[in-house]
C-alpha cells in the first residue's frame, strides 16, 4: 500500500492489528507493575506480545511468561535472536533502582549510565549455535513449547545469515515456530531483509518513499508520530476541533495525541502496530480512547484531513 493513501477497510483493531511491545517489562521491584501491564493488555483485548532476550534488562521474557501463565486467552508471542540477554539481570535491576532517583536531579547521570551499558553490551551474534541456544532459552523463559514469530534482532549487511534459514525452517517443520523474519529499531530502509515478516519503525507521516506490507509489524507510533499530530493541531484549529470530536467528552486532544497517532496509523497502514508503556493506567487510557475514536463514523474522514496536514505539497491524499 502506498504511504500516500489511507486504507478504507475496518479491521478488528485489537486482536488483528494491535500488539504490546514488552521492552519495558522488568523484574525485581518492578515486576508487579509489569504483570499488571500484561494483564491490562489482555483485558483490553490485545493478543499479540513482542519481546526479546535483552528487553527489560534481561527479564522481559520471563516476566511475560509468568504473566501469561494461567490466562485462558489465545495469544501470539514474538521474540528475537542475535542480541544476548544481560548476564546479571538482577544486578542491573538493583543498579537501575539506585540510579533512577539520582537521574532526576544530577545532570548527566542517566546519559552516562546508558553510555556505559551500551559499551558493555554484548555484540551481535548470528552464529547458528548461539541462535539455537538463545531460542531454547527463550522458550524456557517464556514457559512455552513454541513461539509464533522469531525475528533477527538488528542484523546488519555484513552478518552471514544464510545458514539460519535451514535452522528456522526446522523449527517451523517441527511445530516450534510459526514464522520468522527480521527486525530493527530503525526505519525500513536500514532493515536487513530476512524471512517473511519485517518489523521496523513506523514511517513518518510525511513519508512517501516506502510501501508497507500487511505482514509487516510497525513500532514507534507513540514516540515518533504523536509529536507530529500535536504539531498539526497547533497549526490548524479546525483540525483540532474535528479530532476532539472523536474523543470521549472532556478529553483534551493534546493529551490524547498518542491515541490519535495510533488511530491515524491504523487508517493509513493495513498492518500490525506495537504500542508500549510502563504504566498500566496509560495503557488503559490510550486503548480506551482508541476504541472511542475508531468507533466514530467520522474516524476515517478525520484521519484523511490529518493526513492532508502532513502531506508534502503536491502529494495527493486518498479520496
Amino acid at each position: 500500500m502506498n504511504t500516500a493513501t489511507l486504507d478504507m477497510r475496518t479491521p478488528d483493531l485489537l486482536t488483528d492489528r494491535l500488539g504490546f511491545g514488552c521492552g519495558r517489562l522488568k523484574g525485581g521491584r518492578d515486576k508487579a507493575t509489569s504483570l499488571r501491564l500484561i494483564h491490562a493488555a489482555l483485558d483490553l483485548g490485545i493478543r499479540y506480545f513482542d519481546t526479546a532476550p535483552p528487553y527489560g534488562l534481561g527479564s522481559s521474557e520471563s516476566v511475560l511468561g509468568d504473566a501469561l501463565k494461567g490466562r485462558q486467552e489465545n495469544v501470539r508471542v514474538a521474540t528475537k535472536v542475535g542480541l544476548a540477554r544481560p548476564g546479571s539481570p538482577g544486578l542491573l535491576q538493583k543498579a537501575r533502582a539506585v540510579v533512577k532517583p539520582l537521574a532526576s536531579w544530577v545532570p548527566g547521570v542517566r546519559q552516562a549510565v546508558l553510555k556505559g551499558m551500551a559499551r558493555r553490551a554484548a555484540p551481535s551474534n548470528f552464529d547458528t549455535g548461539f541462535v539455537a541456544r538463545s531460542f531454547e532459552t527463550s522458550l524456557q523463559q517464556l514457559q512455552r513449547d513454541r513461539v509464533d514469530l522469531l525475528l533477527l534482532h538488528e542484523a546488519r549487511s555484513h552478518h552471514e545469515l544464510a545458514p539460519l534459514q535451514a535452522l528456522f525452517e526446522r523449527y517451523v517443520d517441527t511445530g516450534r515456530l510459526g514464522a520468522y523474519g527480521s527486525s530493527t529499531g530503525d526505519p525500513l530502509y536500514q532493515l536487513v531483509r530476512f524471512g517473511s515478516v519485517l518489523q521496523y519503525r513506523c514511517p513518518p507521516p510525511d513519508a512517501t518513499w516506502t510501501t508497507v506490507d500487511p505482514s509487516d509489524v510497525l513500532h514507534g507510533t507513540l514516540r515518533f508520530t504523536a509529536p507530529a499530530v500535536q504539531q498539526a493541531m497547533v497549526l490548524d484549529r479546525r483540525l483540532t476541533e474535528q479530532l476532539a470530536s472523536l474523543l470521549p467528552r472532556g478529553t483534551e486532544p493534546v493529551s490524547a495525541s498518542g491515541s490519535l497517532a495510533l488511530a491515524y496509523a491504523l487508517a493509513r497502514f493495513d498492518t500490525r502496530l506495537l504500542l508500549s508503556t510502563n504504566e498500566p493506567r496509560r495503557l488503559v487510557a490510550t486503548v480506551e480512547q482508541l476504541q472511542h475514536i475508531t468507533a466514530s463514523p467520522d474516524w476515517r474522514p478525520a484521519m484523511q484531513n490529518l493526513h492532508a496536514a502532513f502531506a508534502p505539497a503536491g502529494v495527493p491524499c486518498a479520496p
